[in-house]
């Protein structure tokens, strides 16, 4: 009796853990607004150069602005869109190239689909070697 006791104890004790857990990462994770936006993407292509593009956008969230916007191809990942070409510029896999992206030149921890838009923001696109 003692040990089914204990088990339930502990299960009620994980399920009360996890349910804080995800509260707090609620809390924490990036939300996106509703309304007007405009955002800002910069393209560095593998040769240098630079290429900026200016969208007014309703969207929350990046990944519908690039694709809506013809700026962007790629395919659903595991992580969400994997980009694969970006303003006709195809990163090649052979010399191990992905289109890494930031926003006001600091690394995004989430994929374009994640990654909530306010208005102002900066993001760049750029061609990466790894």
């Amino acid at each position: 009796m003692k040990n089914k006791t204990k088990i339930i104890i502990g299960w009620i004790s994980l399920v009360v853990v996890a349910a804080i857990l995800f509260g707090v990462y609620k809390w924490l994770a990036p939300s996106a607004k509703e309304g007007d936006k405009t955002i800002t993407i910069m393209v560095n292509h593998g040769d240098g150069t630079q290429k900026e593009f200016t969208y007014d956008t309703e969207e929350e969230y990046l990944a519908p602005v690039l694709l809506d916007n013809k700026l962007v191809d790629g395919y659903e990942g595991a992580y969400g869109l994997f980009i694969t070409t970006v303003d006709g510029e195809m990163a090649d896999d052979s010399q191990k190239q992905w289109w890494c992206i930031t926003k006001s030149n600091e690394m995004v921890n989430t994929s374009a689909e994640q990654t909530p838009i306010n208005d102002g923001d900066q993001y760049e696109l750029t061609l990466t070697t790894y």
